[in-house]
């Protein structure tokens, strides 16, 4: 059975608006990127596991991550031809906050190959437009099934991504990790769970929502 989607949207001002695009908002900052975090060691010259950290993570997010509620195993193409690396994508408990709601995930690098890193560039951007901060974590969405709606990635009012960006300058080395997070609409207190869309990723369904 199909089901029928409408799109949620949420004003700047966060005022009920008709629900008809994606999802914009103006409480976070102008720039969002990957926040990287060194799951292993370091190399020879001392650079953590993501080659740029992203410093720039959005304010007014939940401190901690909380727990890894599921797990999936997918490959991605390298940075030279016929490269496939394989990449544990770890999704992090979904919490209600102060009308939003923010997807985290942790991408390990599981290459056995020292030297193939994995640049994450534009791999989960999807069918979402390319704005100006550049290739990000944008192309993942929640579906909230019971009321048959979509929520796409807040944009500020600069219609930026509230969510990990400038990809294109992040490199994972197997064997790290790197988190990245996208902000959401919180769907109503009735909704008990949402299927997780990530581009290229098995689907993450019926993730509880606290």
């Amino acid at each position: 059975m199909r089901l029928r989607l409408t799109t949620s949207v949420l004003a700047v001002t966060l005022a009920a608006v008709p629900l008809t695009a994606g999802c914009t908002a103006g409480a976070e900052p102008d720039r969002a990127r990957a926040t990287g975090s060194a799951a292993g060691p370091q190399d020879g010259e001392g650079r953590a596991a993501a080659r740029r950290d992203g410093a720039g993570a959005a304010e007014g997010r939940p401190a901690e991550p909380g727990s890894v509620v599921a797990t999936r195993e997918v490959q991605f193409d390298g940075n030279g031809a016929g490269e496939i690396v394989p990449v544990r994508v770890e999704l992090y408990g979904l919490r209600r906050d102060e009308g939003f709601l923010v997807v985290r995930v942790r991408l390990t690098n599981l290459s056995a190959n020292p030297k193939q890193d994995w640049q994450i560039s534009s791999t989960f951007q999807g069918d979402a437009p390319r704005l100006g901060s550049g290739s990000a974590f944008s192309g993942v969405y929640l579906l909230d099934r019971k009321n048959r709606k979509q929520y796409l990635v807040a944009r500020n009012a600069n219609q930026q991504y509230l969510a990990s960006a400038d990809l294109g300058g992040v490199f994972v080395e197997p064997g790290q990790a790197v988190d990245l997070f996208a902000t959401f609409a919180a769907p109503p207190e009735d909704v008990p769970s949402v299927d997780v869309v990530i581009p290229r990723v098995p689907v993450f369904e019926n993730v509880p929502l606290g």
